[in-house]
């Protein structure tokens, strides 16, 4: 049975056209867009946004480009949590691709400790040291707008919910971090969403941020 249009099935339309669903939201989505024009026309629009932003790696993007991307971002909402799929975190990169603007690689000269790469899809974007039972994040990303932060979680391989850290913002380039009192053991994930101001309690977005402590 063809699922009703309302707003989900437009955000499932905008994910779609950046290929950042899993199987069975893409089957939904197909045959709903089959008989919608209004999502056939917002999988058009956001068709059009991921192809400028392939486009865009050497330039800044328009600051309304940004935003209007951020601001699809936050607010969606997908059938099953993230954190909770069977196929883990290996759809993670195409639903971070809405999310990053351009094309920036951040250079870090890591302390001494163990220290991994932060990926935003395929691209690095920040770094995480652990030293002396703490994990630091220090990370490249876009400025979000106002009510808005970005916040840190671990994600244990047999432990079902994330365990929230603490928010933090990035300066005008783009730079911030973030500490967390942790000691990591391997498969454990270090994730960053966008989040209201304070934080949340259980993620509300798709991580666009990702960095595997193997």
């Amino acid at each position: 049975m063809m699922r009703a249009h309302d707003e989900s099935m437009l955000e499932l339309a905008a994910l779609r056209a950046i290929d950042a669903l899993e199987a069975d939201e893409a089957a939904i989505i197909d045959q709903h867009m089959s008989e919608c024009d209004d999502c056939r026309a917002e999988y058009a629009r956001s068709r059009g946004v991921q192809t400028a932003l392939a486009f865009s790696v050497s330039s800044p993007p328009p600051a309304s480009l940004r935003d209007r991307v951020l601001r699809s971002a936050v607010k969606i909402r997908r059938i099953r949590p993230w954190y909770q799929r069977p196929a883990g975190l290996t759809g993670l990169a195409g639903a971070a691709a809405a999310i990053i603007i351009g094309g920036w690689v951040v250079l870090h000269q890591p302390a001494p400790g163990q220290h991994w790469a932060a990926k935003c899809g395929t691209t690095d974007c920040g770094t995480v040291v652990a030293s002396g039972g703490v994990l630091k994040l220090d990370a490249h990303l876009p400025a979000l707008p106002d009510g808005k932060v970005y916040q840190a979680w671990i994600i244990h391989p047999k432990v079902k919910s994330p365990v929230p850290e603490p928010t933090f913002t990035v300066s005008e380039s783009g730079e911030g971090s973030v500490s967390m009192q942790a000691t990591p053991a391997p498969g454990d994930v270090v994730a960053v969403t966008v989040e209201p101001t304070g934080g949340s309690q259980a993620p509300t977005t798709t991580p666009i941020l990702v960095a595997t402590l193997n």
